[in-house]
């Protein structure tokens, strides 16, 4: 079930993982962190989000059934609406494997989970993200 916080935010993050227990972990860390979050169990579930409403990063899963995180980032660079969007993929893979199967990522965090770390990253890719939006 998707979860959202309403309240203003630093910014909004449509995290994907097809196990529950992380999509809360991630939810929460990221809630706690000022950041509002939005959380699918799927790529499919992630691309139906994406189409329907604005996120300034996704935080995907790698390793998923069906649509994996790697497609899911591919799709969205390929989107209009999504190509600048700022992309993490979170995984127990090896960079390297993720990089040959998906390079337009702008963060790679490495399972297990660590949410300062987690929140590092986002707030990382965020600032980035209005700097080149400054800078264009």
């Amino acid at each position: 079930m998707p979860t959202s916080n309403a309240s203003p935010s630093r910014g909004r993050v449509l995290a994907v993982d097809d196990s529950y227990v992380m999509r809360e972990l991630v939810t929460l860390s990221l809630e706690a962190a000022g950041y509002s979050v939005e959380a699918v169990a799927s790529g499919d579930a992630a691309l139906v989000a994406a189409a329907r409403e604005e996120f300034d990063a996704f935080i995907l899963d790698v390793d998923m059934p069906g649509m994996d995180g790697l497609a899911v980032g591919r799709a969205l660079r390929k989107d209009p609406r999504t190509r600048s969007s700022m992309i993490a993929m979170h995984t127990s893979l090896d960079e390297a494997d993720v990089r040959t199967g998906f390079d337009g990522y702008n963060a790679y965090l490495r399972k297990p989970f660590d949410a300062r770390r987690l929140g590092e990253c986002v707030d990382r890719m965020l600032r980035d993200r209005r700097l080149r939006a400054r800078d264009d």
